[in-house]
């Protein structure tokens, strides 16, 4: 069944105009005649616009904006800071089809509070959105794999997105010289086209490559324009040693939209 209701954030102090989440969100939600809910409220005590007159501005901006693409809109605003916020996000988003954001590593802790919570206690899939790139509906997606049940669900996911005709690549990262096909993968790619998406399973050899990066490539070459992952969730010490493709995706340096679901 495709996807009917969209859920995304905006930051009031950094305007609505350069909101890249809100521009993908009513751009997708156009091709999926979908609904959209914008959460728009100061995630941080360092944001400024907090007061009643700039919040009703921000609001007027984004109801505009709807309005030009043609997209139902909600807005709900409320004065808040960081703490309580990702708990607002995920309650809101435990009743949509998927959320919107755009990945930050800058100084607003409270933003990437709400992506981790967002992806770890809705229920539902999270998409990373590019700073740059097109707004249409994604047609050509890359699916990582790897056999667990975040990537099942992150393709189960995905289907709802995914408009009729879309094709996909089952892609599993190895660090196989030999490369052994996969046949979990393979059922992946028939499960796939049985709900009408054209889609084929390959290995991709890992090289020595960060599997972010081996996705990303692989991504690049196929010419897919959305990347499809499951997310983990790893202790600090984890991600800041070996890393994690969640926390690259969420750092939002990707030039993909990703989906991710937990």
């Amino acid at each position: 069944m495709p996807a009917r209701s969209i859920i995304t954030f905006v930051e009031p102090s950094r305007g609505v105009e350069d909101a890249t989440d809100l521009a993908l969100a009513l751009g997708w939600a156009g091709g999926l005649d979908a609904r959209v809910v914008v959460l728009a409220f100061p995630a941080d005590v360092t944001s400024s616009a907090s007061d009643d007159t700039d919040l009703a501005k921000v609001r007027a901006t984004i109801v505009a904006q709807a309005e030009r693409a043609g997209v139902p809109v909600s807005v709900v605003d409320r004065s808040s800071y960081a703490y309580g916020i990702g708990e607002v996000f995920a309650d809101h988003l435990k009743v949509a089809d998927f959320g919107i954001l755009t990945g930050r590593r800058g100084p607003l802790v409270g933003e990437r509070l709400l992506a981790q919570a967002a992806i770890f206690d809705s229920g539902r899939p999270l998409v990373i959105a590019p700073r740059t790139g097109s707004r249409t509906l994604p047609r050509r997606t890359l699916i990582a794999w790897d056999g667990t049940h975040a990537a099942a669900r992150a393709m189960q996911d995905a289907i709802a997105l995914l408009p009729p005709g879309a094709e996909a690549v089952v892609a599993r990262v190895t660090d196989d010289k030999a490369l052994r096909m996969d046949q979990s993968g393979i059922e992946a790619a028939h499960h796939l086209a049985r709900h009408g998406i054209k889609a084929e399973f390959r290995e991709i050899p890992r090289s020595g490559r960060d599997v972010y990066d081996a996705l990303l490539t692989a991504a690049h070459e196929a010419q897919c324009d959305l990347i499809v992952t499951g997310a983990v969730r790893h202790s600090p010490i984890h991600e800041l040693i070996f890393g994690s493709v969640t926390g690259r995706v969420l750092d939002g340096d990707c030039p993909l939209p990703v989906l991710l679901s937990a």
